[in-house]
């Protein structure tokens, strides 16, 4: 599992391990990562905030009921439960973030999920009258919920490169968009580009210090936030880093220079 991936919390008695397995065994082949308390708590760490953390993270609650969970009166499975049921009812209506199932012939527990509902409320797979058909099923809405969100990742990355490669082309155009006097050779830029001091930055009270230069502020998060995404990965020949006030500086300098050659 990749770093910040989210990964289906699976919640089940000892007794299960061996439906638990077959599950994720389909989880593994078809590339879905999940979650195991005897696989993931590591000696000496918190089980309990542990597994608060792997659940409130969760892409998805897998609870797996049976017939040898309904006869245990104590189990670690209530607890997760319990924690399941507090995170399901901060997420929107109908949210399908918990999926119970069903691996035995057993009555799921009627637990407050809030708005009048009960855990008996949910649609639950039925893995014990048709396991094949079950399964195909699961993995399809995980699937599913993965290339949305994949979906509106990409969106939300398209748009960031497309306001920042906008913000580019102004300060590109030499017009002096957003600069002090229009003036992309100012000296404000020439001390920002050298090794001036923090000290002395942060007394320029000129529009586009680093203080209060919009397009600073804007290009050095969008710059953040496209490095965070990966863009440096896709080696475009139009990336630039602006993520500093003085990478920044360079950058209008050097588009004043080839202004100033071709005048």
């Amino acid at each position: 599992m990749t770093q910040g991936e989210k990964s289906v919390f699976v919640s089940y008695v000892r007794e299960d391990s061996d439906d638990v397995d077959r599950i994720c065994g389909v989880f593994r082949k078809n590339g879905i990562a999940y979650w195991l308390d005897r696989d993931k708590i590591e000696p000496g760490k918190l089980w309990k905030q542990a597994i608060r953390d792997a659940i409130d993270n969760g892409a998805f609650f897998l609870a797996c009921f049976s017939e040898q969970q309904q006869r245990r009166e104590e189990t670690y499975m209530n607890e997760e439960l319990l924690l399941g049921v507090e995170i399901l009812r901060r997420k929107p209506h109908n949210s399908g973030w918990l999926i119970p199932v069903k691996l035995s012939p057993c009555v799921i527990p009627q637990l407050d999920i809030g708005a009048g509902k009960t855990l008996q409320d949910i649609q639950y797979l039925n893995f014990y009258e048709d396991w094949g058909r079950e399964i195909e099923r699961l993995v399809d809405i995980i699937k599913r919920e993965e290339n949305t969100e994949h979906v509106e990742n990409y969106k939300k990355y398209s748009e960031s490169v497309y306001v920042y490669r906008g913000l580019k082309a102004l300060i590109e155009s030499g017009n002096g968009w957003g600069f002090h006097n229009a003036d992309l050779g100012h000296p404000v830029y020439v001390m920002g580009a050298s090794d001036t001091s923090p000290e002395m930055l942060r007394d320029l009270e000129y529009a586009d210090s680093p203080q209060k230069s919009v397009f600073y502020k804007m290009l050095s998060g969008l710059s953040k936030e496209l490095k965070k995404m990966g863009i440096e990965e896709l080696h475009y020949i139009w990336w630039y880093d602006f993520s500093e006030w003085k990478d920044f500086c360079k950058f209008v300098i050097d588009v004043y220079n080839k202004k100033r050659r071709q005048a």
